[in-house]
């Protein structure tokens, strides 16, 4: 019996070694975060408070007879960051795109970020109260967001410089941002690209041969992985950061704030799209492991047309942070 599965090259990449580069007229504090809301429209400020007050509801309600050690978890911060930050958000529905509300929950223990249900409770109910936008949420504790600030990581220096904090339990800042050398910044970007450029074209290889061979759903977990590599290849090229996360919808608007561009690929404008879409944003679980799971080839062809389409971008928008 042939196997239908396909298999790609595992990458791993190393910590970084680079040094920062300090300079002697850095000054040792940055200025307090920005907190205003006032360039927002009142309706999204109060959407904006209903989503910190249930993240913290929600954490609160959790921890009620758990054990000493989850009682010790606070939710130390909560940044809006992104489009509705910098005021310059979307509001598309008719091409399929609507600016996210894009939160960053900074809390104080690492074990706190990995209590999925936690997240997932207070997702439910910021979808169910919050109609406007939907929630681009990422959650991290403050020693590893001091930790990539101090090393000067792009993503979260920008949050640091254009972020607004909606929350915060303390008014102890995040770190002074670190500075890379543009030399040093260029050669871990590099390393991003070739990694995950390579991991892109060995999953394009697999749904090809899948496609062949007429399994449409191993082909279909293929793509999305095509499509899961080439977001992560722009977000690791140019931000140095990478959420954990297989969802290609959130990966593909962290990337929207990288190049407006990439608001054009996979449209949701008609039944079709969406469709085709949706199969493919479920692949990555269900094309292995449901028996329900269906798709065709016609999506499937769709897709690889937005797909290869997405590759193109990518090397277009690393290629010019490259130079």
């Amino acid at each position: 019996m042939h196997s239908t599965q396909c298999h790609t090259r595992l990458w791993t990449f190393p910590h970084s070694t680079f040094k920062l580069t300090h300079h002697p007229d850095q000054k040792p504090t940055t200025p307090a975060m920005k907190t205003s809301l006032d360039h927002l429209p009142e309706s999204k400020q109060q959407e904006l408070h209903t989503i910190s007050t249930i993240l913290r509801d929600t954490l609160e309600d959790y921890l009620q007879g758990k054990t000493k050690r989850k009682t010790e978890y606070r939710i130390l911060k909560i940044i809006l960051f992104g489009s509705h930050a910098k005021g310059n958000w979307v509001n598309d529905p008719e091409n399929g795109y609507i600016s996210d509300y894009d939160i960053l929950v900074i809390v104080n223990k690492p074990a706190l970020v990995d209590e999925d249900i936690v997240w997932q409770r207070a997702e439910e109910q910021i979808g169910r109260k919050v109609s406007s936008a939907p929630l681009g949420l990422i959650v991290h504790d403050l020693e590893d967001v001091n930790n990539r600030l101090h090393q000067g990581h792009y993503f979260f220096k920008d949050i640091r410089d254009e972020g607004i904090e909606l929350y915060a339990a303390t008014p102890r800042p995040l770190a002074t941002p670190g500075n890379l050398s543009e030399e040093e910044r260029r050669e871990i970007a590099q390393q991003y690209y070739e990694q995950w450029t390579a991991s892109a074209d060995d999953f394009y290889v697999c749904y090809e041969l899948m496609m062949q061979k007429s399994h449409l759903k191993t082909a279909a977990f293929h793509l999305h992985q095509v499509a899961e590599k080439a977001l992560s290849c722009t977000l690791l090229t140019c931000t140095s950061y990478l959420p954990k996360t297989h969802n290609i919808e959130k990966l593909q608007h962290l990337c929207i704030q990288i190049d407006p561009e990439f608001t054009g690929l996979f449209p949701l404008d008609t039944k079709f799209h969406r469709r085709s879409f949706r199969r493919l944003q479920r692949a990555y679980v269900e094309a292995r492991y449901s028996l329900h799971y269906e798709i065709t080839e016609e999506e499937l062809k769709y897709l690889e047309s937005e797909v290869n389409k997405l590759k193109a971008l990518v090397e277009k928008v690393c290629q010019t942070r490259l130079v």
